[in-house]
């Protein structure tokens, strides 16, 4: 007792001025002898309280509210307060009773109180912070004469429910449990009060103590320690986090509305921090200033220590996105309203927070559906409301092993005030081609990209910048993603990457957006050099392909676009079109034939290098079928116009040309269909049909030229006004109608006429032992032969030939010719052997020609050639090759031929004396030249070498090896035998 009485007399500050204004009430209340003793109870039954406070003119309204104030008859006062709600009700009491010498007790009691009235009667429910905590408890307090506690003792326990900002999940916690306990001792100065907290895996135990200052008005010293900090896991196979070292010590001003931390230490379980601060309430606005440092530790327990307050939204998405790592250093320093620090306070100022934070070989997912960035070295600078977090290098390690190397990376979030605030990631990746394209392959990219990379065929090094815009947000929306890729690729190679075909380059450059990427560079594409423009719209099905290259033949060849000699040299090609689903395609194709050589690639279409023609047409691939359409050919003479289908084999389905001009003049139109049984059937119908090419390649063809277009069965039906030939020459009324099955042509049927309305007519006739040959004749031969250009000095002429139909394989075509009664005009060395006999120009009249020949592909090899005249005979035999365009023929002139080889026909002495083709005296001559202008020599000399002698006279032979004449062609087609 002497201790309590020499103890100074405690003075409370301004709260505890009103705590014994409000005793000084009651006890007058209580009193017998007060002016209310007739007033024995005042109270409120299930009614409704409005509090109007006029200092913020907000007004606040409590239902079901019972409210009760009871004199006891020897002197007190009882106070009840409640809530007759059905659902939540709860009850406070309190009872001030006299014990004697004017001391009083106080004892108050509550059941379930609502929180959430009682922060609103208090008024501190304002902003985001509301509490749904039903609290229970007990208090005991004595007070003295100055009405002033004397001694406090009591328990206060909360139930669960959460606190914090109900409009926003990441700014409210549960509460399982919470119970403190408080004793106030006058003598000893202090309050003592143990507390302890349970929310959801979190638990708090700790001893504080309230120290009362000795001067009145001073601050309160308060201290916490003691106890520990307990955070649950929040991950699969995390520990809970123990902090069993914390001091605390501070004080509480209330004259200068300040509460100050001095010293602030939290420890254990590798985290080591260091803080102090204020918080003013000075200016009415509450202002927290202040410190926290940590030393190293790792980068899963300083997210957990993270203070919610402190960036929340950022601090949400590193909870989120940043996992592992080792924290090097970490400072945080605050001068800032705490409104500004709420989730959804106002902004926060720029010099109000700073935070620092180095981390090394962490784990950064920066977007969701992307593999993470490991091993990386982050650092994190908060000034304010501007959050930079820089990656200074880290590996992408992708699920088949590949990786990627990041370096120089930023994550930046400019504003954090906005409710979902937008932030945007850079950062250069290096690697090989693969692992890139196994990236943007991944279900987050593929939508976007669609690139047509397969990580297991590409090969080569990216380098390149990539930049990501995203909201700060728990579940960013599709589309709310933004990203730019530029990307250099070296020593780039992909199998297939395109039209099927192999891409290389030196240097590629791949741009990325999420609105589609674009491939540009110089490329190889399966080896030819080419320019290529590959882009995919996001919101487009196909992709779009432009390509610039130069075709050579071995290039065409390459891309399965070889037709041997039908087309040679360069062709310069553009092509842009789009691919769907890297299967269906269609291409805008345009070609410039100037420098290219052709030689039917088209029946009779013939162009040398160097003359302008271009082509263009659009080609589809579709399913198993490829169309050409709106085919357009143009330049030096020719102009078709039409269109083409192929099937998966290349081979012709349909065609329809209904501009067919291969030459200047030609009025035709051309058609082809395919039928069920496989057979293609063509026709062609015109006025005027320049010929000539085609002539030239039915001779000309050479061995090389074998055609790489295989037709198969076939019906050919054609019919023209007039086909145009050389030296003037046409063919008119032509109908042809040929049909061919498994390579052999079953059936011809020609007609037409020549010269000056000569029939002309071909047809399919039978031969020996089951042999069929193409059967010719006309009246005409001359013009025949003025037509072909095989030899213009030709007149009239009764002629047939007989040849081998062509085969598949172009093997050798043997036949046989014969031509009656013709005249040669115009040959002066056959002028001049023939001599006087000749005299006036007439010509040399010939009865008879027959010559034996075999075909190969572009030659003609002749022999056994015999012309019997009246005036003079000669042989022949030799080669021409329509290919090389050269004649090499030689033989003997027999003038006087019917008594000159005469000789001849004498058993045995007829050998010495000429042969039985020859004569005693003849002159050996040789033909030589281009078939159309051939150049006749002959050998004087050989004229006085009679007989068997005159043959060391002849000219060489050229026809060695030739095959020879099958004799049932002869026997077949002769109709003389």
């Amino acid at each position: 007792m002497g201790a309590q009485a020499s103890a100074p007399p405690l003075r409370l500050p301004t709260g505890g001025e009103n705590f014994s204004a409000l005793m000084r009430w009651i006890d007058a209340t209580a009193r017998p002898d007060s002016d209310s003793e007739i007033l024995g109870e005042v109270g409120l039954k299930d009614g409704s309280l409005t509090v109007d406070d006029q200092r913020n003119g907000k007004t606040w309204t409590f239902e079901h509210i019972s409210f009760s104030l009871n004199r006891l008859p020897r002197g007190g006062v009882v106070l009840s307060l409640g809530s007759e709600n059905e659902e939540r009700p709860w009850k406070m009491t309190a009872a001030v009773v006299p014990l004697g010498n004017e001391r009083r007790l106080l004892q108050v009691e509550a059941r379930k109180v609502a929180t959430r009235d009682l922060l609103l009667a208090m008024r501190l429910d304002e902003g985001q912070f509301q509490a749904d905590v039903p609290i229970s408890g007990a208090v005991r307090a004595e007070i003295g004469p100055d009405f002033r506690p004397v001694t406090v003792e009591g328990r206060l326990v909360a139930e669960a429910g959460m606190v914090g900002n109900p409009n926003n999940p990441d700014g409210s916690f549960r509460i399982d449990s919470a119970e403190v306990s408080l004793d106030w001792d006058q003598a000893r100065r202090t309050l003592i009060a143990p507390f302890k907290i349970a929310a959801e895996k979190n638990r708090i135990t700790m001893m504080s103590q309230f120290d009362a200052p000795i001067e009145p008005g001073a601050p309160w010293r308060i201290t916490a320690t003691g106890g520990s900090i307990v955070l649950g896991a929040r991950e699969p196979g995390e520990t809970p986090l123990v902090l069993n070292r914390i001091l605390m010590r501070g004080a509480f001003d209330y004259a200068g509305a300040r509460i100050t931390l001095s010293q602030g230490e939290i420890a254990g379980g590798g985290v080591n921090l260091a803080m102090s601060g204020t918080l003013d309430f000075s200016s009415g606005e509450p202002v927290i200033s202040g410190g926290m440092a940590g030393t190293p530790m790792k980068g899963a327990l300083a997210k957990r220590i993270w203070p919610v307050f402190v960036a929340a939204k950022v601090r949400n998405w590193v909870l989120a996105n940043i996992h592992e790592g080792e924290i090097a250093r970490m400072e945080l320093a605050a001068n800032a309203p705490v409104e500004t620090l709420k989730e959804d306070g106002p902004p926060i100022p720029n010099d109000g927070l700073s935070v620092e934070i180095d981390v090394a070989k962490a784990v950064l997912r920066p977007v969701d559906g992307l593999p993470p960035i490991r091993d990386a070295d982050l650092t994190t600078r908060i000034k304010g409301r501007h959050v930079v977090i820089s990656v200074g290098r880290g590996t992408v390690e992708l699920e088949s092993g590949r990786k990627l190397t990041i370096t120089n990376g930023t994550f930046e979030v400019p504003d954090t005030h906005p409710k979902s605030p937008p932030a945007r990631a850079q950062f250069k990746i290096e690697g090989p081609v693969a692992a890139a394209a196994e990236l943007v392959a991944l279900d987050r990219l593929r939508e976007a990209s669609n690139a047509p990379l397969d990580p297991a065929t590409s090969r080569g090094n990216v380098v390149g910048q990539i930049s990501v815009g995203l909201p700060i947000t728990r579940d960013p929306p599709k589309g709310s993603i933004n990203y730019n890729i530029g990307i250099d690729v070296t020593n780039f190679v992909a199998e297939r990457m395109m039209l099927n075909q192999k891409v290389e380059a030196q240097l590629l450059k791949i741009s990325a957006n999420a609105q589609g990427f674009q491939i540009k560079g110089d490329v190889r594409l399966n080896g030819t050099p080419a320019v290529l423009d590959y882009r995919k719209l996001r919101d487009q099905p196909d992709t779009e392909v432009r390509l610039q290259m130069t075709l050579d033949d071995a290039a065409r060849a390459r891309f399965g676009f070889d037709v041997g000699p039908a087309l040679s040299g360069p062709v310069p090609v553009r092509l842009a079109g789009r691919i769907a689903n890297n299967r269906d395609s269609r291409f805008n194709v345009e070609a410039d034939l100037t420098q290219a050589k052709i030689e039917n690639l088209l029946p009779g279409w013939i162009k040398a290098p160097g003359k302008a023609n271009r082509a263009a047409f659009m080609v589809i691939h579709k399913d198993k079928a490829t169309i050409f359409e709106n085919v357009v050919i143009d330049g030096s003479g020719a102009s078709v116009k039409g269109q083409a289908e192929l099937d998966a084999n290349g081979d012709l389905v349909s065609a329809h040309f209904p501009v067919f001009a291969l030459s200047d003049g030609d009025k035709t139109a051309l058609r082809a269909e395919r039928g069920n049984e496989g057979v293609l059937r063509l026709s062609m119908r015109g006025d005027v049909y320049d010929g000539r090419n085609f002539v030239k390649s039915v001779f000309g063809q050479s061995g090389e030229q074998k055609s790489k277009r295989q037709f198969g069965d076939l019906d050919l039906d054609i019919k023209l006004g007039a086909v145009a030939g050389y030296n003037g020459e046409a063919l008119r009324g032509v109908d042809l109608k040929l049909s061919r099955r498994a390579g052999q042509i079953r059936m011809l049927s020609f007609t037409s006429k020549i010269g000056r309305d000569t029939q002309l007519t071909g047809e399919l006739r039978g031969a020996a032992r089951g042999r069929q040959v193409l059967y010719f004749e006309t009246d005409d031969a001359g013009a025949l032969f003025r037509f072909t250009d095989n030899y213009a000095r030709m007149n009239g002429g009764q002629m047939w030939v007989a040849i081998d139909p062509p085969t598949a394989d172009q093997a050798a075509q043997e036949g046989l010719l014969n031509i009656r009664d013709f005249m040669i005009k115009g040959e002066p060395n056959l002028d001049r052997v023939v001599g006087a006999a000749n005299a006036g120009g007439k010509g040399v009249v010939f009865t008879r020609m027959r010559v034996e020949f075999t075909r190969t592909p572009g030659k003609l090899a002749v022999r056994e050639g015999i012309v019997r005249g009246p005036a003079i005979g000669a042989t022949m035999d030799g080669l021409i090759d329509f290919a090389k365009n050269d004649v090499r023929l030689r033989g003997t002139f027999v003038p006087l031929y019917g008594l000159n080889n005469a000789f001849g026909q004498i058993p045995i002495v007829g050998l010495f004396l000429g042969g039985s083709n020859e004569g005693l005296l003849g002159i050996t001559y040789e033909v030589s030249g281009a078939p159309n202008a051939p150049v006749l020599r002959v050998n004087p000399i050989s004229a006085i070498a009679p007989g068997l002698l005159r043959k060391f006279f002849e000219f060489p032979n050229v026809n060695t090896g030739a095959p020879q004449v099958d004799p049932s062609v002869t026997s077949s087609a002769d109709p003389s035998r």
